[in-house]
């Protein structure tokens, strides 16, 4: 995998230097309007997916590369197992 991975940065080389939004969907959750409105700075929303799950990272809705959730301290944060290849 590592071998395909330095094989696809190459092939970035004329663009490493443009940035891109990224989104990472960590999860998804349904509230009622009433539990809504009852949010505060400090209100917890729990999330359908946990550490150790799978997640992408995408710019324009398009995966660009997967990764895992981890927790790093008191954060959230994803450790990038894989880049994803065009013809996927």
């Amino acid at each position: 995998m590592k071998q395909h991975n330095e094989e696809t940065i190459k092939s970035w080389q004329n663009f490493m230097d443009l940035r891109l939004p990224l989104s990472v969907e960590l999860g998804r959750a349904k509230l009622k309007i009433r539990e809504i409105l009852e949010l505060e700075p400090s209100s917890v929303i729990k999330l359908s997916r946990s550490t150790g799950e799978g997640v992408e990272i995408c710019s324009d809705n398009q995966p660009l590369v997967r990764g895992e959730i981890i927790a790093i301290e008191d954060r959230a944060g994803v450790r990038i197992n894989e880049i994803v290849k065009e013809e996927e």
